[in-house]
């Protein structure tokens, strides 16, 4: 017993180091369709409904990648501005939805 478990364990340590991570054929990308709330994963939203979600045109900066042998989003300056801007519109717009989406039209520009 004890010469298979080493053969199994010599067999799992050669393949970790002959393959590596990324031609594991591990994906990483974006999981969920709208909003702020980016969810990372290896479950890529391959079809969005077309309704825009508030902040969404954040979403354009954003970037999911393995690092660290870890899937997460990668936060751009652009982005970080971008959230910031949106929830700026949030506050100081609170209770007037469309004015606050018209705010929000404007983040991410420049």
């Amino acid at each position: 017993m004890a010469k298979r478990t080493l053969t199994v364990l010599g067999l799992v340590a050669f393949l970790a180091a002959v393959i590596p991570v990324s031609a594991a054929g591990e994906k990483c990308g974006i999981e969920n369709c709208h909003g702020l709330d980016i969810q990372c994963g290896p479950n890529i939203a391959e079809q969005c409904t077309m309704m825009y979600g508030f902040g969404d045109r954040c979403r354009a900066f954003a970037q999911c990648q393995i690092v660290d042998g870890r899937c997460g989003l990668v936060e751009s300056k652009e982005f970080k501005a971008c959230v910031d801007c949106v929830k700026a519109c949030e506050e100081s717009n609170k209770g007037d939805m469309p004015q606050a989406f018209a705010c929000e039209g404007s983040c991410g520009e420049g």
